[in-house]
């Protein structure tokens, strides 16, 4: 009997004042694959530093083509210059978008592109993608002084972080970019029938019967506080999720036990989900300052999508909430759909959420049956 399998995701903040109405003179932007009788269905946003680069531009091309041919779906690129560099200000052009086409995913390519706060503690900084991904402006959404509130909310678009890590030099961040959309170009990913989920006892109180429900769409193998990962890295899953006490660097599984963040590099797994507090941020040299600082660590797991030959999309944050009245999980909302066979993107929206859960890599990412002859 066939199955299908995947995961899902999203979240954003910054304080500012009196930001203008963008203009076609803003922002640039090139529309691949649309007409006027044409729906639009994604936006690829770039940021300043690589707005002019043709080989970035022309990967991405290649990529909106593929996502055409296999789903039909339409992509406007829009670069970004560095005065409209400003989360508001693309907030406005989203929803401006969205009112018009009402545009399923945006992909946000660039460490500088101005990205809200969602939690600065102790050099860990934390994105919120929220702004972004609800219809409203900042009424859809609470601010304070240490970043976005977290309440339940609508998710209306699918966000998408690729984002590489600062202190890179630009040719090995150009590269990087160029692997991941050559990466996700190749849209159709069959599926085996394994789930793997280790999560540590100390946390999963609320969360162990919502991940073994998992086993309602594949195999799944379940472990509590395992007492090692290195075979699980050796065998090949649709899906891979780790759930503990985090930091950007990786995932307290057991008392003694730890999944870094470079294991992702050792997955056979297209799908990767790290729960956590602070699994979807990044290291800085800051220490609180109610602003995101930039990433000086490559190794914080967002970073791993450049890396990792075999996950193309990521679901970062505390995926498996309960003790609300309804759903406001990725666990309990998306991914049943994505089992269903909808697109990552598809999958996330229109439902309720708790918390910021970040999406990075392609949010076109969908599971083909495996056809074996």
């Amino acid at each position: 009997m066939e199955k299908k399998i995947s995961a899902t995701i999203l979240g954003l903040l910054i304080l500012s004042i009196g930001i203008p109405i963008l203009t076609t003179q803003n922002i640039e932007s090139k529309t691949v694959n649309t007409n006027i009788q044409e729906t639009l269905e994604m936006l690829i946003f770039i940021s300043p530093q690589y707005a002019d680069d043709k080989e970035i531009k022309d990967t991405i091309n290649y990529y909106t083509k593929a996502v055409k041919d296999d789903l039909g779906w339409n992509t406007k690129i829009i670069t970004i210059n560095q005065e409209n560099n400003d989360y508001k200000k693309i907030d406005q052009t989203i929803e401006q978008h969205y009112t018009t086409n009402q545009i399923k995913a945006c992909i946000m390519v660039g460490e500088d592109i101005d990205t809200a706060l969602a939690g600065d503690t102790d050099y860990m900084e934390k994105p919120s993608t929220m702004p972004w991904s609800t219809i409203g402006g900042e009424t859809a959404y609470d601010t304070s002084k240490k970043g976005i509130v977290s309440k339940p909310y609508t998710n209306d678009i699918c966000i998408s972080l690729l984002y590489p890590t600062h202190t890179l030099g630009y040719q090995t961040k150009k590269s990087q970019i160029i692997y991941a959309f050559t990466k996700f170009s190749n849209q159709r990913t069959s599926y085996l029938e394994d789930i793997y989920v280790c999560e540590s006892s100390d946390i999963n109180k609320n969360s162990k019967e919502l991940y073994q429900q998992l086993n309602n769409y594949g195999n799944l193998y379940y472990y509590e506080d395992p007492s090692e990962i290195k075979t699980s890295l050796n065998q090949a899953y649709s899906i891979y999720l780790v759930h503990g006490h985090s930091n950007p660097s990786g995932t307290d599984i057991n008392k003694t036990g730890w999944f870094s963040a470079d294991n992702v590099d050792q997955l056979d797994a297209p799908f990767f989900g790290a729960d956590g507090c602070y699994v979807n941020g990044w290291w800085s040299n800051q220490t609180d300052n109610n602003i995101l600082d930039p990433s000086i660590d490559g190794t914080w797991y967002g970073s791993k999508i450049f890396t990792s030959k075999n996950v193309k999309a990521m679901a970062l944050g505390l995926l498996a909430q309960n003790g609300f009245q309804y759903p406001v999980s990725f666990i309990e909302n998306a991914l049943p759909d994505l089992v269903d066979g909808k697109t990552l993107a598809e999958s996330i929206i229109g439902d309720i959420y708790v918390d910021n859960t970040i999406i990075i890599g392609d949010p076109t990412f969908h599971y083909s049956p495996l056809i074996i002859t």
